[in-house]
């Protein structure tokens, strides 16, 4: 028989009070790929195996949010000598033994997402006769979605640079689970085969999903809610802002042809398309489905925006992890002078007189404690309040919709009126538009400051850098902080293949 290992979840200790969310389950046994796949359950214990595997440490747990690769933008300091591994990670030392230990650990766990994802769709068009209601057009949808955020995660780290890519075979786009070596695909290529997978979601997941017939509200019933009566009649399918849901297909399309713009301008009008869909949607009572988080919900403890979540992995006990992370006496840290009001660095990315209203500031940032650390300091976006703490960390969000149409914008005015209401909500000053002498330069610097201070330690820095090809960060808001060549962004594959399977 075809083995292979899934996690199973207990029946029914999904998200009710008293009850866990469904992915703060811990796995209870085991089963046989061919007797997981008879039942509808099996399917669905399959698919929650993939998003336990999506927040592994070694990505969306931490190493490609908060950790690996915001050394690899210089987002934190290596606060002492002994971390030599850090200190190689942070100079992009890529020949360096436990560098690539720690790169070929994030690949390795992004195929094993693929491997999950594949290992339903090779098995669902053929039981599609057992489901029931929805669930074979959700479960499907969400594991093409998961497949192509995977593989768009690959193509991003260790694919070439998105301006400069050549003919040659570069990555493996993996459809199906097997011991047998993938044959590799084109840049080209590859993209189109992770648009293909979203298209299909797309198509799935559109009517079908509770998100896009319910509010968040509905579907979120807070902890402390007593008797709370689920608005959707199968439970499994709440908390749609943690799965990947319709609307995460529309961000991640827009995400991706984002990406893709310097291979021809209609990768433009489509990030345009998608970025404001996501805009636009509306729940059944006529509100917008998200909203862009703003100093009101930092000032209540929602520090990570969560009214913005377009798609996020939960995790148990976030605070506690994140404090071990980014905490006392934790290495990621930021090193810091106590000049001035106190943060040289943070005067830069965050200028004193900008900063009084802005969300991203306020409460954010303090100095360390720690003996031999108090001139580093600290990151609380993922502290969590003592009420209905929200156990998140997003993987797409609202306010980069609005940074693509920002940056997508044909005409100044168009630009500065999706920044303005952007700035606005956020508590930015942008009173004079983009700088009439050269706006498009102006607009580009001010993009890749704005993603920096809206995505820290959420993984997106790095990849900012690449996109533009950041050799030395804008002199209009820092000073000489980070400098690269291309040859930091161009980060390796294994030197070993893998095989693409879940055993």
């Amino acid at each position: 028989m075809n083995k292979i290992t899934f996690i199973i979840l207990i029946s029914g200790a999904l998200v009710f009070p008293g009850c866990k969310k469904w992915l703060d389950v811990k796995p209870e046994g085991q089963t046989t790929k061919d007797e997981m796949f008879k039942s509808q359950k099996g399917f669905r214990d399959a698919l929650t195996g993939a998003y336990i595997d999506l927040k592994s440490n070694d990505i969306y747990g931490s190493s490609m949010t908060w950790s690996t690769v915001e050394f690899m933008a210089r987002n934190w300091d290596v606060v002492s000598p002994n971390f030599t591994d850090l200190s190689n990670l942070v100079n992009a030392n890529y020949a360096d033994a436990n560098v690539r230990s720690m790169l070929d650990k994030i690949y390795a766990q992004e195929y094993k997402v693929v491997a999950d994802a594949n290992s339903i769709l090779e098995k669902i068009d053929g039981m599609k006769s057992i489901f029931q209601d929805s669930n074979y057009t959700l479960i499907k949808g969400e594991a093409l979605t998961l497949r192509a955020f995977a593989h768009f995660d690959i193509l991003r780290l260790y694919g070439p640079m998105p301006g400069t890519p050549t003919a040659d075979p570069i990555l493996p786009y993996v459809k199906e689970v097997s011991k047998n070596i993938v044959v590799l695909s084109t840049y080209d290529d590859f993209a189109k085969q992770v648009l293909a997978d979203l298209d299909q979601a797309e198509v799935l997941l559109k009517g079908a999903d509770p998100i896009t017939q319910f509010s968040l509200s509905e579907l979120n019933p807070p902890s402390s809610t007593v008797n709370s009566v689920p608005v959707v009649a199968d439970d499994y399918y709440m908390y749609r802002q943690i799965r990947m849901n319709y609307y995460a297909v529309l961000a991640l399309k827009a995400r991706v042809y984002n990406w893709l713009i310097p291979r021809g301008d209609a990768n433009r009008v489509n990030a345009v398309k998608y970025a404001q869909m996501v805009i636009d949607a509306k729940d059944h009572l006529g509100n917008p489905t998200f909203r862009l988080g703003g100093l009101g919900d930092s000032q209540v403890g929602n520090y990570t925006f969560p009214s913005e979540h377009i798609a996020a992995v939960s995790v148990y006990n976030l605070g506690i992890a994140a404090d071990n992370a980014l905490g006392e006496p934790g290495v990621l840290a930021r090193s810091d002078f106590n000049i001035q009001d106190g943060f040289y660095y943070l005067n830069n990315l965050f200028p004193v007189a900008e900063r009084a209203a802005d969300a991203r500031w306020v409460g954010m940032w303090s100095y360390k404690t720690t003996a031999g650390q108090t001139s580093y300091v600290k990151y609380k976006k993922f502290v969590q309040k003592d009420v209905d703490p929200v156990n998140q960390i997003p993987l797409l969000r609202l306010s980069e919709m609005y940074l693509i149409l920002t940056e997508c914008a044909q005409t100044k005015a168009d630009a500065e009126g999706f920044y303005l209401f952007y700035c606005n909500k956020k508590g930015i000053p942008f009173t004079n538009g983009f700088n009439a002498a050269d706006w498009i330069t102006d607009r580009k610097n001010k993009m890749i400051r704005e993603y920096v201070r809206e995505f820290y330690a959420e993984g997106q820095t790095f990849f900012t850098y690449k996109r533009y090809n950041v050799t030395t960060l804008p002199a209009s808001w820092t000073a000489a902080y980070y400098t690269a060549t291309t040859a930091r962004y161009l980060v390796p594959k294994p030197d070993r293949e893998i095989n693409y399977n879940n055993n």
